[in-house]
């Protein structure tokens, strides 16, 4: 590493060498004023290139005075040349309009989108993917992780049917990071870092990169990849643009429809006796959906060594759930952008993005309590049982998550150096307030499963379907609330040189990150009530739910009655409220310092970006664990505080290597190092411990957090083959290997713990104390491929065809402290397919799609046994759009979301043991759209 950082470093010296001139440029579309990204500039009579960044911006330093060609090349554009002249110490503006080439290509239609995408992605230093805002509005998706998930290697995980977490190359989506205009997301959620992207409307944002391999200067949280969200500007797009969207859709599960609205506008102005110097972007979105969806679930797995009164051993489940979900999720968002540039060399800027997702919940659960009665007859398909318990429950949960990021900048040339600086803030939030779960029981009941599979077909004695005979048995009440902030301070300093017929940038800066995360827990659990009411007076009218026979339901607002007016008289559980009160709260700081070096070096067709970031990180985190202690103390639960800290820096070189063989042919290369930072579930320091006496021994049994994890490191291996259409067209095939160290675990550390922090003297004849800890290592590895292609050489009116799709497939291994033999990665799947056709003229647009996992491991239940382990079956979900515009500025659209009714199947090992399936059916939206 000394060698390394020793080379970088003299390249720095070798490349000061200076020229004359400059050049300062703009490329957008003829057509609709926005700025071209990624479009390739150069000047052959001096071997320079260089690309068009997010704003269409362009320049050249040092040229040499003299009279030149300038060339603008973009995929499905008109390539342009322009004579310029170049005079010592001055700036040459140019600026260019180029003409679209392509027939049949509707201004902002899937053709126009699709150029805009893979000339960004040509232009990157990078292994990336890019999907631009008309790409957003192409297929029906409701948010952001929707919207990603046609990205090669890009999966989901979902809630209640809809895109939430997005997990990048089979990595779990905790292990990547999220960024907004170049600051880090922070997650409204207490365990994870994974930031919930279905909190996001699309509508707010102009470009979605996800990144897969790295440079120092980027964050370098991100095993899988980095997700870089970028909210548009009015720089993005020439003069005034204006954008209004509305739209109503039909949940089939539930029979409702819910409204969306949306609006977008930019326009740039003239202040302080500059031309278009000043820029103005607002967008906003409120989307108000009702839905719903039903599930049958095993709580705790199917066990070999059940047992009937008359000793016949069988393979069965010791409860059942059946769930009936009715949903409103309201989102609503806003983002501004203001951009100020009062000269060429220097630009200020204020990034303000918020977004809230609000979540009703009404859950009605049947509980079959199989293991609370008797087992009479068993066999591995079919079971029953004697006075066995069934309990009704309702859950009805209000909350809300908030998402924002602010950030404020600029730009300045300070000699011969550019320099960016910026100061951010994010913030991130989920209140829970006023949940009230309710549970009603009727105890020595007949029940049993007839078949078993992903709907087990459950049966029950009489009493189950009759209200009466239900006794209220308990009411837990919560307000929860957890906050996520953080602030960051970054600069860079980059300077370019020219060198013996190369080009070379110097580039360094520093970030500091300051965060703080905290989750409170306010619940009071209730088992007392006047009167032994029975459920006969909460039931409401009714419940759809087709997967079984669901009987009486409860009534959200009859619940809310009775409490109100009979809470006083209620007995609470002092002992359970305080526990569940204060386990889970924490505190955590967590301070990041970090400092890099990198440079970039082009010569003709080679373009590589190499150096290395340093990283220190200070943690601390504060919370409080419970003994109930039956040895030396009475067995009353006693809290403790409980603190704990680490420290620890990462180096992380890397090395990106471009070769363009020609404008159209990219070989990629990329050697990187990242890390990932422990769950905030993980380092939460708090837990129960018992210690208890049994046949004359002292059993120790806990599960605690461990606020001293590091975080895990991957070393990463890429190599890509991309071929870009002179049209519009991607033919790419990539290899990714990643080794994992230090992976998060869950082991039996008792034996390298000191009990007597917890017991004191006592002697402790039996431990078990379960804990996250490093140690152990995994490795992924897969291809990626892509097609993507515009026929426009097909006689019409076949050249209106767009096809697109990808393939990721991969294989991995991790090893586990609690298991003798290798597991695949949680939430890896083997196979991701992405295809989606499409067909377009001027007037009509009509996209039909299909996104594909195979089967994954998604949740070890227990640690040491395999037979508890949840698989996700292979989910394949079809979607269609269509759209009409019947005039310049118009456009109407008939979406369809998830056509066959994928439903959502998990299940313990061998597909025919249920954990959980749930149905969401299909969403149809109609809409409409005007732009300017």
């Amino acid at each position: 590493m000394r060698l390394f950082l020793s080379f970088l470093l003299c390249n720095f010296v070798v490349f000061q060498v200076f020229g004359d001139g400059q050049i300062s440029g703009e490329v957008s579309s003829k057509d609709t004023g926005r700025s071209l990204a990624g479009a390739i500039v150069s000047i052959d009579e001096l071997s320079l290139e260089t690309t068009a960044d997010s704003e269409g911006d362009f320049s050249f330093d040092e040229v040499p005075s003299g009279t030149y060609d300038i060339n603008i090349k973009y995929l499905g554009f008109q390539t342009f040349t322009q004579e310029i002249s170049i005079e010592d110490d001055e700036t040459t503006t140019v600026t260019v309009e180029l003409a679209d080439t392509i027939e049949n290509m509707v201004v902002f239609g899937q053709a126009s989108s699709t150029a805009a995408a893979l000339n960004q992605q040509r232009a990157a230093d990078i292994v990336s993917s890019v999907l631009s805002s008309d790409d957003f509005g192409q297929l029906p998706d409701a948010n952001l992780s929707e919207a990603l998930q046609r990205m090669p290697g890009v999966f989901l995980e979902r809630d209640q049917g809809e895109g939430r977490f997005v997990g990048i190359r089979g990595i779990d989506p905790g292990l990547n990071a999220t960024s907004i205009n170049g600051v880090t997301l922070t997650a409204p959620e207490s365990e994870t870092r994974a930031v919930a992207l279905d909190v996001i409307p699309s509508e707010l944002l102009e470009t979605l990169i996800v990144k897969k391999t790295f440079t120092p200067d980027m964050e370098p949280e991100g095993v899988g990849g980095s997700i870089e969200v970028k909210s548009f500007s009015a720089f993005d797009r020439k003069g005034r643009s204006f954008r209004f969207k509305s739209e109503l859709n039909h949940n089939q599960l539930e029979g409702t429809a819910s409204p969306k609205l949306s609006a977008r506008f930019s326009n740039r102005m003239s202040v302080l006796d500059g031309a278009d110097n000043f820029g103005i972007a607002a967008s906003v979105s409120w989307y108000d959906r009702d839905f719903g969806s039903e599930n049958v679930e095993t709580d705790g797995g199917w066990f070999a060594d059940l047992e009937t009164e008359d000793g016949t051993e069988f393979k069965g489940a010791e409860e059942i759930e059946q769930r009936n979900y009715e949903i409103n999720r309201t989102r609503v968002g806003a983002a501004l952008n203001l951009d100020y540039r009062p000269t060429d060399d220097s630009e200020y800027y204020l990034r303000l993005l918020y977004s809230e997702f609000s979540d009703q919940e009404y859950r009605n659960r049947t509980e079959y309590k199989f293991d609370k009665g008797d087992a009479i007859v068993g066999t591995d398909t079919s079971a029953y049982w004697k006075d066995a318990n069934l309990e009704r429950s309702l859950k009805d949960r209000f909350e809300t998550q908030q998402i924002l990021s602010l950030v404020a900048g600029g730009e300045h040339k300070i000699l011969d150096w550019d320099v960016k600086f910026n100061l951010g803030l994010s913030q991130s939030g989920e209140d829970e307030p006023g949940r009230i779960d309710t549970t009603f029981k009727v105890k020595n009941v007949d029940l049993g499963y007839n078949t078993i599979g992903n709907v087990p077909d459950l049966i029950a004695g009489p009493e189950a379907n009759d209200p009466e005979e239900f006794e209220l048995d308990e009411i837990v009440t919560e307000d929860n609330t957890t906050s996520d902030n953080q602030f960051s301070l970054q600069t860079d300093w980059e300077r370019s040189f020219d060198f013996a017929n190369s080009k070379a940038t110097v580039k360094v800066g520093g970030k500091l990150r300051r965060r703080e995360k905290e989750n409170d827990l306010e619940i009071a659990i209730y088992s007392g009530f006047p009167g032994d009411p029975t459920m006969t007076a909460f039931v409401q009218s009714g419940i759809s739910y087709a997967l079984g026979d669901f009987g009486p339901a409860l009534d959200a607002g009859k619940i809310n009655d009775y409490i109100n007016n009979n809470k006083h008289q209620f007995e609470r559980d002092d002992e359970d409220t305080s526990i569940s009160s204060s386990v889970g709260d924490y505190l955590m700081q967590e301070d990041v310092n970090a400092f890099y070096l990198m440079s970039k070096y082009s010569r003709e067709q080679l373009r590589v970006v190499y150096g290395a970031r340093m990283e220190w990180t200070s943690f601390t985190a504060s919370g409080q664990s419970v003994i109930f202690d039956a040895v030396d103390g009475n067995g009353d639960p006693v809290f403790n505080g409980v603190d704990g800290e680490v420290d620890y820096s990462d180096l992380l070189p890397s090395v990106n290597a471009r070769y363009a063989f020609s404008d159209h042919l990219i070989l990629r290369g990329a050697y990187y190092q990242t890390i990932a930072r422990p769950s905030f579930g993980d380092l939460s320091p708090g837990g129960e411990i018992e210690f208890e006496e049994d046949d004359g021994e002292t059993e120790f049994k806990a599960e605690l957090g461990n606020p001293s994890l590091d975080p895990l490191t991957a070393t990463n291996f890429d190599v890509s083959l991309e071929y870009y259409d002179v049209g519009i067209g991607l033919l790419a095939g990539g290899f990714f290997h990643k080794q994992i160290s230090d992976f998060f675990v869950y082991a039996d550390v008792a034996d390298i713990t000191d009990l007597s922090q917890f017991v004191g003297d006592a002697t402790v004849d039996d431990a078990e104390l379960i804990s996250p800890i490093n140690g152990d290592s995994a490795t992924i590895t897969g291809i990626e491929l892509t097609w993507t292609k515009k026929f426009n050489e097909l006689p019409a009116p076949w050249n209106g065809l767009l096809l697109a799709s990808n393939l990721t497939i991969s294989d991995s291994e991790a090893t586990l402290a609690l298991r003798d033999s290798a597991i695949p990665m949680p939430k890896q799947s083997d196979t991701v397919f992405n295809l989606s056709v499409g067909y377009e003229t001027n007037k009509l647009s009509f996209r039909f799609a299909v996104t594909s996992k195979s089967e994954a491991l998604v949740a070890l239940e227990d640690f040491e046994d395999s037979e508890f382990d949840v698989y996700q079956s292979a989910h394949t979900q079809f979607d269609f759009s269509v759209k009409y515009y019947p005039a310049e500025r118009w456009l109407i659209y008939l979406d369809g979301n998830n056509l066959t009714e994928e439903p959502m199947y998990r299940y313990f090992k061998g597909s025919d043991y249920n954990a959980q399936y749930e149905e969401y059916g299909k969403t149809i939206a109609f809409g409409w759209q005007y732009r300017l």
